[in-house]
């Protein structure tokens, strides 16, 4: 089975790591999913979703790369064409909330309850792993055509249903503020792209009157008017620089910055929650999940 060899793949790329680095992940995944011990009913789940996490998604503070990143760029010529797929398969994973909307022996129908998708999931031990509207922290890999779960859930209980949507409610509406001002700002970059565009038509088609002219005072003419053109030209080119930079900020620094640091934080945090319900079934559970 695919999960087996992503087991494996991952098991392969840790232990290429130093010791100190991984236990200093470690701290630091623990330090907002909560201390486990081993003999926590999901310890071995979530020591399994560390891994994960540190495999796929935490980049190296000196390289910014992911060790799955790390990994291809290091072994990638030595690596059969299986082993570099899968790898590159992991590297584009989604991890998220989801919920199940269908059960069927061979697939499952899930929604991303962060991204608003569906995503129909090969998977033969449905039936015993989801119940219909579970909400479930999971990870997919989009593998040959078709999407994987990986190994390691983590569930929470109907009860928290309200809650945990109300909370994803105030992160999208953060997040589309965001994704607002990116189209916001990609429509503001089309008049002077067009503009620079008309502009640069023109400079071609006087240079190349230029090139035929011998009057002195036509040829000051078409100088001046030229060198009017260069200064829209240069205009134009610093506020589609302008825009682009600031597009880029917004891109790099909010959406896929502060946005997936504030989705990691919030998945771990309910997950920590999911622990503390474990380990005290006699307290309501609408007592642990709350802020």
């Amino acid at each position: 089975m695919i999960r087996d060899d992503i087991n494996q793949l991952v098991e392969e790329i840790t232990k290429t790591h130093p010791e100190d680095e991984i236990f200093q992940a470690k701290k630091d995944f623990l330090k907002i999913s909560g201390e486990i011990f081993e003999d926590d009913k999901s310890y071995e789940s979530r020591i399994g979703s560390f891994l994960e996490w540190y495999t796929f998604e935490r980049p190296h503070p000196d390289s910014g790369l992911t060790p799955v990143q790390s990994y291809l760029q290091s072994h990638g010529e030595s690596l059969t064409q299986e082993t570099r797929e899968l790898a590159q398969a992991i590297s584009q994973n989604i991890h998220s909330l989801f919920t199940a909307k269908k059960i069927k022996s061979d697939y499952v129908v899930v929604l991303d309850i962060l991204d608003d998708k569906k995503y129909e999931v090969k998977e033969n031990q449905g039936p015993m792993l989801f119940n219909y509207e579970d909400i479930f922290e999971g990870r997919l890999i989009p593998y040959n055509g078709h999407y994987y779960f990986t190994d390691h859930f983590c569930y929470h209980p109907k009860p928290t249903v309200g809650f945990i949507k109300s909370r994803v409610k105030i992160l999208r509406v953060k997040e589309e503020e965001a994704l607002n001002l990116e189209k916001k700002l990609q429509k503001n970059l089309l008049g002077p792209q067009k503009s620079l565009g008309k502009v640069l038509a023109k400079l071609e088609k006087l240079r190349g009157k230029l090139e035929g002219i011998t009057k002195e005072n036509k040829i000051d003419s078409l100088k001046k008017e030229i060198d009017e053109l260069e200064n829209q030209k240069n205009q134009f080119e610093t506020q589609i620089s302008e825009i682009e930079n600031q597009l880029t900020e917004l891109r790099t620094e909010i959406i896929e910055g502060e946005h997936n640091r504030n989705r990691f934080t919030f998945i771990r945090k309910l997950s920590y929650m999911s622990l503390k319900w474990e380990r005290s079934r006699q307290i309501d559970v609408r007592d642990i999940y709350q802020d």
